[in-house]
């Protein structure tokens, strides 16, 4: 109960305020009468101290000094009976308690102490009571939220209604998670949480009750209570409560601690959701890049609705943590940051979240569109490597482009990106037989695969043999130049290449004169 509620509801209406009139919403925490010449060791903080004054100093100093402890101690106030054995407090003991902020109060002596303290305890009783009966409506009302709401907005709602507040949860670094306010209003509201918590950041060391925040608005000041919400001993949101100029109550104050309860066990749920549905997402990506997806129509559907089509072109990426194997508890966790900074940058360009885990590897299927190089900028830590595999489609596309990335690993080099074409030829050039047989199957292949594609192979045979040299090709195979300019970029549409590019052009030189070595 607070003092100034004391002073209109009680007999301390008869009061008249003699100092500390700004301190009058200090707490009463219990009534005490002490006329004794040593108070200040018989009273406690919050109290409310009833005196007759009869051993109050005389001394000015001495005056002086018992209201500056008694200030120290923290009481809710002095209340002194006159006129008996004192008219009034003596001037310096107001002078010091305005000085300090110690509400100072003279009741008329017909008034008896006894009155003041039946019907201030009484008052403090039945505030009690009703803290608890609305603390019980409070938990049933959030526990019932913590199993009907399917999101923090529900719970924000839940605990506006219950009392009368704006509510709102956050990230650690001030992100809206769910509020009650309206969707119109929260980009402001959110850059006010940005703002608070960049200056004054959540300490996991900090004490457990809500704490009060200043705001400096467009609109003047405002107050929020904050308080952290905690799963597991780590911080993951923040418990926002506008005040609108209004103090926090000990009901607010419970109401946020339950409801930051009601928001972790959200979280939790929310989290082990999560766990699910990477796992069965992991199991997906795993099938398809292991080979062993079964295009059952409800695996199908299932590839679908995560985002993989049978029809569309893929790369394949694999990211090679510094790590070493068996994993540390550091190195699952760095895994773990590595697996949720990939997911949120595809999340942020729009595409799909399809990864899997292996030890310290990670794998990913990214839609051949997107570029690689944006998406290594944005999450390289300059520690890992990463490979990416040539463009492929359908299931066994992806198993492919799984083994392009994994012929990498022994080439992978910490910070940097890694394209599978530009290592497959030093390596066939080395005498890697993979490689020399990968560099076919990319360069030649294609062409022998092709319906009535004996005709491009020959082409690019000879065109490799003549040097690229259109004329001289077209004479050697008795063909019109045009008829050659046709061929020729039939087959760079084959390949994807373009035969202008040197490099390509020896590429496709060697491709060739292995090809015949094998088929010789």
């Amino acid at each position: 109960m607070k003092l100034d509620t004391a002073i209109r509801e009680t007999v301390l209406r008869e009061a008249e305020v003699v100092a500390g009139e700004e301190s009058l919403q200090r707490e009463i925490t219990w009534v005490h009468m002490v006329d004794h010449p040593d108070i200040v060791n018989w009273v406690k903080p919050g109290e409310l101290l009833l005196t007759t004054g009869y051993n109050w100093p005389r001394d000015a100093e001495t005056s002086r000094r018992l209201v500056r402890e008694l200030s120290d101690v923290g009481l809710a106030g002095v209340v002194l009976a006159v006129p008996q054995f004192r008219d009034h407090f003596p001037e310096e003991a107001i002078s010091e308690a305005r000085s300090v902020g110690l509400p100072l109060l003279e009741l008329p002596w017909a008034v008896q102490f006894s009155q003041v303290t039946h019907e201030i305890l009484a008052k403090i009783i039945n505030f009690q009571a009703e803290l608890i009966e609305r603390s019980e409506q409070l938990h049933r009302a959030l526990t019932n939220a913590a199993v009907t709401a399917k999101s923090l907005r529900d719970i924000a709602e839940t605990l506006r209604k219950l009392v009368g507040r704006e509510v709102a949860f956050t990230s650690v670094s001030g992100e809206i998670l769910g509020t009650s306010v309206d969707d119109e209003n929260s980009p402001l509201l959110e850059e006010q949480f940005v703002s608070s918590l960049s200056q004054s950041p959540v300490d996991s060391r900090s004490a457990q009750r809500p704490t009060r925040v200043k705001f400096q608005t467009a609109n003047g000041v405002l107050y929020r209570l904050r308080l952290a919400v905690r799963l597991h001993d780590s911080l993951v949101a923040v418990t926002w409560l506008d005040l609108e100029g209004a103090e926090a109550d000990e009901l607010d104050t419970r109401a946020m601690e339950h409801a930051s309860v009601v928001a972790a066990l959200h979280l939790m749920h929310q989290q082990q959701l999560a766990q699910q549905e990477d796992r069965l997402g992991y199991a997906l990506v795993a099938g398809l890049l292991d080979g062993e997806f079964t295009a059952t129509p409800a695996a199908v559907e299932r590839a679908r609705v995560c985002g993989w089509s049978q029809t569309n072109q893929y790369r394949i990426g694999l990211v090679l943590l510094d790590e070493p194997i068996p994993l540390t508890t550091e190195g699952l966790n760095r895994r773990e940051r590595w697996v949720e900074s990939l997911k949120h940058q595809l999340r942020a360009t729009g595409q799909p979240e399809l990864l899997a885990i292996w030890l310290n590897q990670i794998k990913f299927i990214l839609p051949a569109e997107a570029s690689p190089e944006s998406l290594w900028e944005a999450v390289t830590d300059h520690r890992a490597a990463m490979a990416i595999s040539r463009v492929h489609t359908g299931i066994d596309g992806m198993a492919t482009g799984s083994k392009d990335v994994d012929a990498l690993l022994p080439t992978l080099r910490p910070g940097r990106l890694h394209r599978f074409d530009e290592i497959l030829f030093p390596r066939a050039l080395l005498g890697d037989a993979n490689a020399r047989d990968m560099l076919i199957e990319r360069l030649v292949t294609p062409l022998v695969s092709r319906p009535r594609g004996e005709s491009l192979l020959e082409t690019l045979c000879t065109l490799a043999d003549e040097g690229f040299q259109l004329v001289n090709a077209a004479r050697s195979l008795g063909i019109h130049i045009s008829t050659m300019r046709y061929r020729l970029e039939k087959i760079e549409e084959v390949l994807n290449v373009t035969l202008e590019d040197p490099k390509i052009r020896f590429q496709v030189q060697v491709a060739m004169a292995l090809y015949r070595l094998r088929e010789d």
